[in-house]
């Protein structure tokens, strides 16, 4: 196991979790950009030279993202960051954006939103088929 690896952003921290896995967490009170989810895809190219990553997505309080954002999070390049995501959802109204982003940008990857970390984890575990 690859000790964990821990990426500061102006927007988010990047965890390196594992070989295969990455957690990004928004922090409280942003306005997700895409020069943000581009620094973040950044991050992750820089740190796993090339290869995709399975990512866990969690976002603090107050934080959104924009149309723009999600658009570019789920848009076809992106999938050459990004194996199969899995978004932590807060409460009601960060599952109706995540509803949006899911359903509306249809990423071409799985895609799956959980209430807590554990069973994204072990979701994303199921997935390590896709790192290559």
């Amino acid at each position: 196991m690859v000790t964990m690896h821990v990426v500061e952003l102006e927007s988010c921290t990047v965890t390196f979790v594992d070989e295969d896995i990455v957690h990004t967490h928004f922090k409280d009170n942003h306005m997700v950009e895409v020069s943000d989810v581009q620094a973040m895809f950044d991050a992750i190219e820089a740190e796993r030279k090339g290869r995709r990553a399975l990512l866990m997505v969690s976002v603090g309080s107050g934080t959104t993202m924009s149309n723009d954002a999600r658009a570019y999070a789920s848009a076809p390049a992106s999938s050459r960051f990004i194996a199969a995501d899995a978004i932590i959802v807060r409460d009601f109204g960060h599952q109706l954006a995540a509803n949006v982003f899911v359903r509306h940008h249809k990423p071409g990857r799985p895609i799956q939103m959980f209430p807590d970390r554990d069973s994204a984890l072990a979701w994303l575990q199921e997935h390590r088929h896709l790192v290559g």
